[in-house]
């Protein structure tokens, strides 16, 4: 086991003097979890059939809400991954949970982290739950990964369980920066588009409306809508008063981006535009898929892991959709025929993979493959909306200049027509 991400040398050694001394212990170790793992999945088997959700997952919201504090930056989900998965590593090899905890406070880069494991080492010391502990920061920790923490602790296979969710984490952390890549050249163009109006406007215009003002000619309406913009944007006034307009602009757009009736029309466009429709699927479905594969397979109920894989989603249409499944399970229906009905959103392959899982009892092994399969298309459609829209800014951007040249030109060519 290596420990290069640990740089103080004295944590180092102290560290790997541990995993050589845990190494006698191992075969028994594994052996004691070899027969701890048939029991969980006899266990699991039974509560993949349970409509109830546990008490101990309905309680975790109204526990968090009396563990309000002081908001901590969250760090992000690969910083979060990488902590998660050094912890798993450390407990893996015999490492008792209190030193791992106070090896990863006195190592991690990240300022948030190193103060929640410090917190969380003193919490264990004086008998608390890591579960406990991670709780207390909401904006660190989602539900996600306190039922994840939670069920391995109750398990006794914490190790194995936060294994599971740093892997979960790096899998989020993917699609979330495939489709941000997806979205960056766009944007950086578009931006590039807008730069380059105002310096021609400023600077460029101005020269041929002093050359045709000399001339006397009168100015075609598109050079004269140009020459207006050019002036308008060169007078201070116009700055002044410009400029709060546009906060007071961007503060109302903002409050109206977050109203339910503008946020379900937005979702509900991203799923009938052409060029958005595939990439917004597929991630949905591979976010989803790979939550509730985890969650259920760790041994949360399938109630509480739909429930928090749905805010997974970041979509209301499929979000209604996780709430009809839920509903279903609760009459003692089948989730494949709610996926049935929604044919216009949700593949058929989906359905039948995950009626497949149903039928058979094996869902968390059927949802974790069709995890792997949607991933790798959001990849493929993150590659194919991105070879569409370089070409595409490049004739906007081609059109913008294009057109300026052409209004700018248009009088001297009037000219030279008159004098021949």
């Amino acid at each position: 086991m290596e420990y290069s991400f640990i740089s103080d040398p004295a944590l180092r050694a102290k560290l790997e003097k541990a995993s050589k001394l845990s190494i006698g212990k191992t075969e028994t170790i594994n052996e004691e979890k070899l027969s701890k793992n048939q029991l969980i999945a006899t266990e699991n088997s039974i509560k993949k059939r349970r409509t109830k959700p546990n008490k101990q997952f309905e309680n975790l919201k109204s526990k968090r809400k009396k563990n309000k504090r002081k908001r901590l930056k969250p760090p992000s989900t690969k910083t979060l991954a990488v902590a998660t998965k050094q912890l798993s590593s450390m407990i893996r090899t015999g490492l008792p949970l209190l030193e791992a905890l106070n090896i990863l406070s006195e190592s991690s880069d990240d300022k948030t982290l190193k103060a929640v494991f410090k917190e969380a080492s003193i919490g264990i010391s004086r008998g608390a739950t890591l579960q406990e502990i991670l709780e207390k920061h909401p904006d660190v920790f989602d539900d996600m990964y306190l039922a994840l923490v939670s069920a391995g602790e109750t398990a006794g296979l914490l190790p194995e369980v936060l294994d599971r969710e740093a892997k979960l984490l790096e899998s989020l952390s993917k699609i979330k920066g495939q489709i941000q890549s997806a979205l960056t050249y766009p944007i950086a163009i578009f931006v590039l588009t807008v730069i380059v109006i105002i310096v021609m406007l400023v600077f460029v215009i101005p020269v041929f409306t002093d050359m045709y003002s000399s001339s006397g000619t009168k100015l075609p309406a598109l050079t004269q809508f140009l020459v207006d913009a050019s002036n308008l944007i060169k007078d201070p006034s116009f700055l002044i008063k410009s400029i709060p307009a546009l906060i007071v602009g961007f503060i109302l757009a903002k409050r109206q981006m977050k109203t339910n009736k503008f946020i379900n029309w937005k979702d509900s466009m991203l799923l009938k535009l052409p060029i958005t429709k595939d990439l917004v699927t597929k991630s949905c479905l591979a976010n989803f898929s790979r939550t509730l594969s985890s969650l259920n397979s760790a041994g949360v109920p399938i109630l509480e892991a739909l429930m928090i894989s749905k805010r997974t989603l970041g979509n209301r249409v499929f979000q209604r959709i996780a709430d009809k499944m839920n509903t279903e399970i609760q009459a003692g229906q089948p989730i494949y025929k709610v996926l049935a009905l929604e044919v216009k959103v949700i593949p058929i392959m989906f359905t039948s993979m995950f009626r497949i899982g149903e039928e058979t009892g094996e869902l968390s092994e059927m949802v974790d493959k069709l995890a792997d399969f949607y991933e790798d298309e959001v990849s493929t459609s993150v590659k194919s909306l991105t070879s569409v829209l370089e070409p595409l800014m490049i004739v906007f951007v081609a059109i913008v200049v294009a057109f300026i040249l052409v209004a700018m030109y248009l009088p001297m060519f009037n000219m030279m027509s008159t004098v021949g």
